[in-house]
């Protein structure tokens, strides 16, 4: 049953991925706004975005290997959990919080968030 909710969370980065290629803000995707970021003066939090997309993305794959029954350990799905979550954070408290508001793609990356989060805990 454990194993479950593990997969379950692996879902959750799965929303975090679909959520990154939908606009996040000012009609922008994740890659749109990592690169107006970079191209300004903002070069770690543009950074940031692409690790929020590459931790989802190593998140889905140990959930491939998962359901493969091979055996991933839990402080490595924990340790993904965490930097996706922390970089998409870190970027939000540190460039959008007055800036643009949020469209539909950050609410679907949110919605993953709290997803993984709260299902690996369950595990």
């Amino acid at each position: 049953m454990k194993q479950a909710f593990r997969i379950i969370a692996k879902i959750g980065l799965l929303f975090v991925v679909f959520g990154f290629f939908m606009p996040i803000a000012c009609d922008q995707n994740g890659f749109q706004l990592a690169d107006y970021m970079m191209k300004g003066n903002k070069i770690f939090e543009g950074l940031l975005i692409y690790l929020l997309l590459i931790s989802a993305v190593v998140g889905v794959i140990i959930g491939g290997l998962l359901l493969m029954k091979k055996n991933v350990t839990k402080s490595v799905d924990w340790l993904v959990i965490i930097v996706c979550i922390a970089s998409g954070l870190i970027v939000y408290l540190t460039m959008l919080n007055d800036g643009p508001k949020l469209q539909h793609g950050a609410y679907v990356i949110l919605t993953g968030w709290i997803i993984a989060f709260v299902a690996q805990i369950i595990s």
